[in-house]
This record gives C-alpha cells, structure tokens and sequence, in this order.
C-alpha cells in the first residue's frame, strides 16, 4: 500500500509494511504469538517493504522429512 499525502500543503509518499501471525495451539503465550508476528515484519522490510506478509508455521517434523 502507498499513498501520496497533502499536509499543511506539503506532499509525501507514505507507504506500509505489515507482518502477521496467527495463534497455534503449540504457541506457549502472547510474547511468542507477537515475535512471531515481528518477525514477518522483518521479514516484509528486508524483500522490500510496502507489502504483507503472513507469518506461518514450520511444518510438523514428520512432514518436512518427505
């Protein structure tokens, strides 16, 4: 998302980063729900920002063996 915003007649470009997570039964409290949502936001500023990108999950074990 960028918009171009007029204030007090002065223009600049405005634009978002946002990083998401979503809560998991194995997620041991609030801290990790929210470092997990920092860290794709991290994640979204270093692939070049203004963009959204949803935190996921590493599979379980037994599927990222296939």
């Amino acid at each position: 998302m960028s918009a171009q915003v007029f204030a007090d007649k002065v223009q600049f470009g405005l634009t978002v980063s946002i990083g998401m997570a979503e809560a998991t039964v194995s997620m041991s409290g609030i801290d990790t729900l929210m470092g997990a949502a920092d860290h794709a936001l991290y994640q979204t500023k270093a692939e070049g920002r203004n963009r959204c990108i949803a935190w996921a999950p590493p599979p379980p074990a037994s599927k990222a063996a296939e």
